[in-house]
C-alpha cells in the first residue's frame, strides 16, 4: 500500500469514527434538554459520564422512558467505542501503521538527500547498480514502479536505502526523488522509449547532472543523446564485446576483471588532487607511492588531456586527477595523505 492509500484510509477512518462519536454526543445532549429538561451543560456532561460508563449517579426525577433512553445510549457508546477500538487494531494488525510511519521515515531520509544518485529501476541491471553504490557508500535513492522489485532489493542488504513507488517519467516523482539537489540519475529500464521520457524530465529538471542511460536497441542511443544523456551504456555490446575478448585475449579480460568484478577490495579509482594539497608541485619519485601506500599510478588527467603511464619525473599540479589503481584501503589512506 502506497503513501497516499495508506494517509486517505487512516484520515477516512478516524473522521468516521469522530462523526459516529459526534452523533451519539448529539442524540444524548439532545434527549436530556429537550424531553428531560436539563440544561445543555448538564445534558452534555451526562451523556458523556453515560457514554464512557463511569456510572455517576443520576439526574432526579428521570423519566422511564429517559431510563430506557440512557440503557440504549450506554449500549450505543460501548458499540462505538469498540468499533474505534477495533478500527485501529485492524491497522496495526494489518500493517498499516507501520508502513506509514516507514513511509514517513522514508521521506525524510530523501528530503536530507544532497548531491545524491537516483536510480531508476530495481530489476537486474539496476541491482547491480545499487550493490556497486552500496559499496562505494554513495547516497542514493530508487525509484521503480514494482514495489516488490524495490522490497527484493531493500531486503537483501541490512541497511536503510530510501525509495519511491512510482513513474520516473513524471516530473512530480523525480521532484520528489530529489532531481534539483542530484549529481547523477542512473536509469536502466528495459524499454528504451522510457529511458528517453526519464532522460528527457530529468534533464529538463536538472541541466547540469549527469545522467547515465542503459540501452537495449543501439539504434536508440541517438535519442537518448539528443534528451540529454550524459552517457549512454549499451548491455548487448558490452556482453557481445566481452565474450569475444575472452576468446581472444582471455588474460588482459581475467586481469581487468579482477579490479572490475573480482575481489571488491582491489580497484581502479580516479582521485582528484585538493587545490591546497602538500603533494602539489612533487614528482612521483618524490612520493613513493608504490612503498608508502601499495599503489600505482596508472594515468593522470590534466585539463582535459590523458598521461597514460607518468613516469618518476611527473609533477603533479594544481587541478590534477591521477588514476590509481590498487587496494580500496591504500586508495583511501592516500586520499586522507593528499588532503594535508
Amino acid at each position: 500500500m502506497n503513501r497516499e492509500n495508506i494517509e486517505k484510509t487512516l484520515l477516512k477512518q478516524i473522521a468516521f469514527f469522530s462523526i459516529l462519536i459526534v452523533i451519539v454526543l448529539l442524540l444524548g445532549v439532545l434527549y436530556y434538554h429537550y424531553f428531560e429538561g436539563l440544561p445543555f451543560v448538564d445534558a452534555f456532561f451526562f451523556t458523556a459520564i453515560t457514554i464512557s460508563t463511569v456510572g455517576y449517579t443520576m439526574p432526579e426525577n428521570l423519566s422511564e422512558t429517559g431510563r430506557l433512553f440512557t440503557s440504549f445510549l450506554i449500549f450505543l457508546g460501548v458499540s462505538v467505542v469498540l468499533y474505534g477500538v477495533s478500527t485501529v487494531t485492524a491497522i496495526i494488525v494489518e500493517g498499516k501503521l507501520s508502513n506509514y510511519m516507514k513511509e514517513r521515515r522514508n521521506r525524510k531520509m530523501i528530503s536530507k538527500l544532497k548531491d545524491h544518485i537516483i536510480v531508476v529501476g530495481a530489476g537486474k541491471t539496476g541491482q547491480y547498480v545499487i550493490g556497486e553504490l552500496i559499496r562505494e557508500k554513495e547516497n542514493f535513492v530508487i525509484i521503480d514502479l514494482n514495489e516488490e522489485n524495490i522490497n527484493k532489493v531493500v531486503e537483501g542488504y541490512n541497511i536503510s536505502i530510501p525509495y519511491i513507488v512510482g513513474d520516473a517519467a513524471e516530473e512530480d516523482i523525480l521532484l520528489e526523488a530529489g532531481v534539483t539537489k542530484a549529481k547523477a540519475l542512473i536509469t536502466t529500464l528495459p524499454e528504451d522509449h522510457v529511458n528517453v521520457f526519464v532522460v528527457l524530465s530529468a534533464r529538463t529538471l536538472n541541466p547540469t547532472m549527469t545522467i547515465i542511460s542503459k540501452v537495449t536497441d543501439v539504434a536508440s542511443i541517438r535519442k537518448l543523446i539528443y534528451a540529454g544523456a550524459t552517457t549512454v551504456v549499451a548491455a548487448a555490446e558490452i556482453a557481445g564485446t566481452r565474450m569475444a575478448r575472452l576468446t581472444t585475449r582471455p588474460d588482459s579480460v581475467n586481469f581487468l576483471d579482477l579490479f572490475a568484478f573480482g575481489n571488491e577490495s582491489y580497484r581502479i579509482e580516479e582521485v582528484k588532487i585538493p587545490s591546497k594539497s602538500s603533494i602539489i608541485g612533487k614528482k612521483l619519485s618524490e612520493l613513493q607511492l608504490s612503498k608508502k601506500f601499495k599503489i600505482m599510478v596508472v594515468a593522470a588527467l590534466r585539463k582535459g588531456e590523458n598521461i597514460f603511464g607518468p613516469d618518476g619525473d611527473f609533477e603533479i599540479l594544481e587541478d590534477d586527477s591521477l588514476m590509481i589503481m590498487g587496494k580500496k584501503e591504500d586508495i583511501e589512506k592516500f586520499k586522507e595523505f593528499a588532503k594535508l
